[in-house]
């Protein structure tokens, strides 16, 4: 199955980030190839085998302490090539996070748009150690906050529900 890991750089980033008070910022998503095989990420990987293209994160939302929901858009002139490897860069292009591995079901890019949306996964780090530095994902905010107000509205009708029944004596 494939999975995502951070590489030792990233650990090592975070290390030093901790240590200073500041966080490492993924900024960028990279897709390749892997020269047309599936490989198993590794820890000690730098750099993707075979990229082929690079878009800036376009919207993220943290789900959890050390958990990243990211997004780009690869858009549909992005020259066609079948996505066996994705990568997460820092904005000086070091390689923090990486996906892949031998059962990947490779998916074409180019003709039209390829969006990219997946859960970046930091457990090895301390929180903030890494954080993602792009718009915040307005559509997902806006479907919790939604979600949130039709549990409040119908806990209060429960309440009220309640409280009529108690004043009356009426079976619920």
């Amino acid at each position: 199955m494939p999975s995502t890991l951070l590489t030792d750089i990233g650990e090592a980033k975070a290390a030093t980030a901790v240590g200073s008070g500041s966080a490492v910022a993924i900024t960028h998503i990279a897709m390749g190839d892997g020269n047309g095989a599936t490989y198993d990420a590794d820890f000690d990987q730098t750099a993707l085998v075979n990229e082929r293209a690079r878009m800036a994160i376009e919207s993220r939302i943290q789900i959890a302490p050390r958990q990243w929901k990211v997004k780009a858009e690869f858009p549909p002139e992005t020259e066609a090539f079948e996505v066996r490897e994705i990568g997460y860069f820092d904005a000086a292009g070091a390689l923090i996070s990486v996906w892949a591995g031998i059962d990947v079901d490779s998916r074409s890019t180019g003709v039209v748009s390829y969006i990219n949306e997946h859960v970046l996964d930091l457990s090895r780090v301390a929180e903030g150690a890494i954080i993602v530095d792009a718009p915040d994902d307005a559509l997902f905010l806006h479907l919790i906050q939604n979600i949130e107000t039709h549990a409040i509205t119908a806990n209060e009708q429960v309440k009220q529900r309640l409280f009529i029944r108690d004043l009356t004596g009426a079976a619920a």
